[in-house]
């Protein structure tokens, strides 16, 4: 009798798979920036999430937080199918691009690095004049991220 894939699917230990990696892909926003940052899942296995961490110092200040992970990940998994998690120190995996905005993804608006020209249009040397440029760039820049990010935005490109 021909089935079908979802019935075929169902037969394999396949759904604990997809929910596993369900959990991979949301991790970072789950757990927060600080701690995604030193902090991945491993591996989910017999109800015991692994967390691979990146330092001493990262594991003990996540033993403080186990109770609070642990109650995250069920509220995502929506079955409390973990029962414990476990840190190990490890090499984290490769940060996905785009996972945080950073402060060099902030663009400028035009008026600002036109005001900018014109602050230091007095600069004679033209090769000083572009590194100041550069640096004031870079300053507003980190600037605009730092007020994005206490406003709690991150997904634009442009300052508030």
């Amino acid at each position: 009798m021909i089935s079908t894939i979802g019935e075929i699917l169902g037969t394999l230990p396949v759904k604990e798979r997809v929910k596993e990696y369900g959990l991979w892909k949301v991790w970072d926003k789950l757990a927060g920036e600080a701690v995604s940052r030193h902090c991945q899942p491993d591996r989910l296995k017999d109800g015991i999430l692994f967390l691979k961490v990146d330092s001493p110092v990262w594991m003990q200040q996540l033993q403080f937080m186990k109770s609070l992970i642990l109650e995250k990940v069920n509220e995502y998994m929506k079955d409390n199918a973990v029962k414990d998690v476990r840190f190990q120190i490890g090499k984290l995996g490769q940060p996905r691009k785009g996972k945080f905005r950073q402060w060099k993804d902030v663009s400028l608006p035009q008026e600002v690095v036109l005001r900018l020209d014109n602050e230091l249009s007095s600069v004679r040397d033209p090769e000083l004049r572009d590194i100041i440029k550069k640096v004031r760039i870079k300053e507003a820049q980190v600037k605009a991220w730092k007020d994005q990010r206490q406003k709690g935005g991150s997904s634009s490109n442009s300052p508030a």
